[in-house]
């Protein structure tokens, strides 16, 4: 059976799969079969220096393990976490960075666990008070640089709710432009101009009928 997972890289998105790939020949993806641990590291080289500009899908008849393991070899694995938070009129509170929209997060720190990151994050970027933990919701992964090497960030997301209806204040020392709470009828414009991670990996339409 096959297993598959993906990690994304600006507006792209490569998809791991252990088994024959047969699921994807048909699904877009430019689709690669990877005989060898050689062949693997040198499709997804190219992928990651844009030799090949679309999506990407890897398959290895190993197990998922196997790949996984292969990825971590070579590409450092950081762990982050995320807040995707909800108020009283069931809106989502998004943050304006660098000329796109996000959610907030961050990297663990010592001694945390993803669940305190993720309180952490969004009271630090957004100044947001009384926030409360309801259930993780997803993990995503996407290749990043970091002084010319690439590595992975890995990051749990949690759902939470807050009744503070206190001004929002970003964080300007980290960039952060704008903190605001986003309903639904303005989603659609706002995801236009996110992550690829954020905009498939995290199902909204069920975030915003959440009952809290």
């Amino acid at each position: 059976m096959e297993q598959k997972y993906n990690i994304f890289c600006d507006k792209r998105c490569l998809t791991l799969i252990s088994g024959n790939g047969h699921s994807y020949l048909n699904s877009g993806h430019r689709v690669k079969n990877c005989k060898t641990e050689e062949e693997f590291y040198l499709f997804l080289s190219e992928w990651l220096k844009k030799q090949i500009t679309n999506d990407l899908c890897l398959y290895f008849n190993v197990d998922i393990r196997v790949i996984k393991k292969l990825i971590s070899q070579k590409y450092p694995e950081v762990k982050a976490a995320g807040g995707v938070v909800l108020n009283a009129n069931n809106e989502v509170l998004f943050i304006f960075r660098s000329g796109v929209w996000d959610l907030p997060k961050g990297h663990v720190e010592a001694g945390e666990s993803f669940e305190e990151t993720a309180l952490r994050e969004v009271e630090e970027e957004t100044g947001l008070g009384a926030i409360h933990l309801l259930k993780e919701l997803t993990t995503t992964r996407h290749f990043y640089l970091l002084k010319g090497k690439w590595e992975i960030k890995m990051t749990k997301w949690f759902l939470m709710q807050s009744n503070d209806k206190g001004v929002l204040t970003p964080q300007i020392s980290e960039g952060i432009e704008k903190a605001e709470w986003i309903s639904k009828s303005q989603l659609d414009q706002v995801l236009k101009n996110s992550f690829r991670s954020v905009q498939e990996s995290l199902e909204f339409d069920a975030i915003y009928h959440t009952e809290h």
